[in-house]
């Protein structure tokens, strides 16, 4: 499958003082882009006995972003699958252009909802998130 494009639109509120979107508001944007993907998978992820968290989120800053009345696009794809964790990837960026702003990767764990020990990603969600990996096809939006 495509790496999923999330259309998202900027707010005023996400402005910092110099007129552009504040660096700090970049992080949520990759968390919306996730959270399309996740909640599609049997609702969310907080299930019987497990649960998931986020381990790291890291992003790279491109070029700056302007609040506008056009959507930015956040293009996600799955770049790899671990035992107990997953990475997914992120680039925020024009829908049309090749302009990237930022880019970003988010490390979630399966964990134990009581013991908070990570946890093995059980099958079902294996399966699910192998189809965001990355096959060079356009991005398909969710």
């Amino acid at each position: 499958m495509a790496r999923h494009r999330f259309l998202l639109q900027t707010r005023t509120a996400d402005l910092d003082w110099l007129g552009h979107i504040n660096n700090v508001v970049f992080g949520a944007y990759l968390q919306e882009a996730r959270m399309e993907i996740i909640m599609r998978w049997r609702g969310g992820l907080r299930h019987e006995s497990q649960d998931t968290v986020v381990a790291r989120v890291e992003i790279d800053y491109r070029e700056v972003l302007y609040h506008r009345p056009e959507p930015v696009a956040v293009d996600t794809w799955l770049e790899r699958i671990g035992r107990t964790s997953y990475v997914f990837a992120h680039e925020v960026r024009e829908p049309e252009l090749g302009v990237v702003y930022a880019t970003g990767r988010s490390v979630l764990v399966q964990v134990d909802r009581e013991s908070l020990a990570p946890t093995p990603v059980d099958d079902t969600l294996r399966s699910y998130l192998e189809q965001f990996a990355d096959d060079g096809a356009p991005p398909v939006t969710g």
